[in-house]
Order: C-alpha cells, then structure tokens, then sequence
C-alpha cells in the first residue's frame, strides 16, 4: 500500500503499532500532543516536535523570516498547551540553501525570539542542513505536574464539548492573502491575516484548565475542528454532536467567506491552523467553566457515544455525520498550502 492510500494518519497509526514495546515506561507516547515521561515522583518532562516546510506550510510570497519563526515555535508552545503544561527549552534545526543570505537568518531568529521571549522558553541548540527547500524544525521541551496533564483520551460519554476564541479565523486569513482585492476594511483584514501568520498560542488558558482540574480531555485545533475532534474522540474511544449555532465565527470571517461565497462552516470546521484549545468538561463541573476561567470559550457539543460518531446538528435539527477532513500531507485529495 503506498502512503497516499494510507493517509498522514494512517500512518501515525502503523508507527504507533509497531513501537509500542519501544514506548515502555513512557507516560504517554505517540497519540498525544506530546510525548510524556516522568523524571521524578509527579514532576513529568514533555516532548514536542513540528516542522514547516517551505510550499507546504508556507509561500515565501506572504510569508516574511520574521513571521515563520514566530509560528514555527508558537504552533510546539501549542501543543504544550494542550496538555496542560509549561515550555521550557527548545532546539531550532534548518534546512538551508548556500544562496541565503545571512542576514535573512537574522531576521528568522527575531521571530524566535519575540514569541520565546513571551512565553518564557529558552532557545539552546539546534542543528543546520543543506537543503534545496526551506525547512524548519523545532524540538521542545516543557513540564508539568502529574496531577495537571490533561491527555485527549479522557473524554466520557455526556462530557460537554468547549473551544477557546474563534473558528476559521486563520482560513478567513489565509483566503486575504490569496485574494488582495477583498473588499473589507485594511484593519479588518490585517487581524485576520496576522491570525494566519502569527498565531497565538492559548498557553495561559491550557494551563489554568489543568491547574483547576477543570477538563477530562483537551487537544489543540491545528488540522480544523472536524479533524482534532475525531482524534479526540477515537483516543477517547467516544463520539461527540456539535451544534452548528453555537460554534464561535467571527463576523469578519463570515464577511470575508460570503464576499468569496464560500462557506464560513467549512472554514470553521476543516480551515485549520486556529490554534484553540478543544476540551472536554464533566456536566458537574459547568459551572467552574463558567465563573472560574478568566478567559473566553464557547460550549459547542456534547460526548456521545462512540457508536454514534461525529456529527454536527443544525438549528432545524438535522444531523449530518462530520467527515475527519482537515489538512493531511499524504492524502490525494488535498494538495493545497495549508
């Protein structure tokens, strides 16, 4: 079977079969948004890693150095996030062609360093390649407390379903880049572009939801709702109905989907690269959600059972099965520069 049969996910399933005897003594292993392993009696270490590569992730035509290394680190802080944990320290290792100039790299190492310098992580390593295309890793380290992680595979069944912030706002931004002659207002379309290009990892918020205990199960959305929600669930061995009305769109998301007449729902649910927290709460716990968290985020649906699979129901009451979709590197179907 060639990969592109498999899919990216496919995939991660095979490798994940066939290291489970390497993963011995490992608090979590491949299936999170990080890896986890104890150091001492409750105090966990945690291991990220992502890459971007240039034409897949990004296009040089709107895409600055600055900007790239900025969401290069942001979208590992992410995925500490997820878990409920700290970042500490990171490696940055490129891929470069020898017709670089030097000062670009600067320029690389600057968006580094803002968003380092925000979250309070530490750059101490790395490695540089030759390469023909343009490529970035960052490895990241972090820390948690044992009885803070929250894990994707938590979730049970009449759990209700929560995200931080909006949904599509990074695919509204994405469609501004394409398209410079939108009809929307410059600041409009400059906070949604910046949403695209930099986004903002909810680190506060991952840690606070763990500090309080408030969630059973939580995962970043970085392929699409539809796609982070089906992982969510199948770690979790359940199924989830979200509510189409109660899902958090901006108004400028909605203007820009209609000018292109495309659908904000699509955005929303299969766009991508939002960067909010997904999470999961026990119906007893609503009311900490409510007058606990200092922050904004949305109850868009429910745990079900895993029989009943993912679905979204509209305000007429259709129920309509929600596909995985989102943003697979080896699918046939998508091609497309997330």
């Amino acid at each position: 079977m060639k990969i592109s049969q498999m899919g990216e996910f496919g995939l991660i399933q095979r490798i994940r079969s066939s290291l489970r005897a390497f993963q011995q003594g490992a608090v979590v292993g491949i299936g999170d948004d990080t890896a986890v392993v104890e150091v001492s009696s409750g105090h966990l270490l945690l291991f990220t890693s992502d890459t971007l590569v240039e034409d897949i992730h990004f296009k040089w035509d709107y895409t600055s150095l600055r900007e790239l290394g900025w969401k290069a680190l942001a979208v590992n802080i992410s995925d500490i996030a997820a878990i409920g944990g700290s970042p500490t320290y990171c490696l940055v290792s490129l891929g470069l062609s020898k017709d670089k100039e030097t000062s670009l790299i600067d320029e690389l190492y600057e968006g580094l360093k803002e968003v380092a310098s925000l979250s309070k992580v530490g750059i101490i390593g790395g490695d540089l390649v030759y390469s023909s295309v343009f490529f970035i890793t960052i490895s990241l380290l972090g820390q948690a407390k044992r009885e803070e992680i929250i894990l994707r595979s938590g979730a049970q069944e009449g759990d209700l379903i929560y995200v931080t912030g909006e949904l599509g706002t990074a695919a509204a931004g994405l469609a501004c880049l394409e398209k410079n002659s939108l009809p929307i207002g410059q600041s409009v379309r400059e906070s949604l572009i910046e949403r695209h290009l930099k986004p903002f990892p909810r680190l506060r918020e991952g840690q606070e939801i763990g500090r309080r205990r408030i969630a059973s199960a939580m995962i970043d959305i970085s392929d699409g709702l539809a796609s982070d929600l089906t992982r969510l669930g199948k770690e979790s061995d359940k199924g989830a109905v979200v509510w189409e009305e109660k899902l958090p769109v901006a108004p400028s998301s909605k203007t820009v989907a209609k000018t292109l007449k495309q659908s904000f729902l699509k955005w929303a649910l299969y766009g991508g690269e939002d960067y909010e927290l997904l999470f999961t709460v026990p119906p007893n716990k609503r009311k900490l959600v409510q007058e606990e968290l200092d922050f904004s985020c949305s109850l868009i649906g429910e745990v079900v059972d895993k029989r009943e699979g993912i679905s979204i129901i509209n305000k007429r009451g259709t129920r309509t099965r929600i596909e995985g979709g989102g943003y697979d590197h080896f699918s046939k179907k998508d091609d497309s520069c997330i």
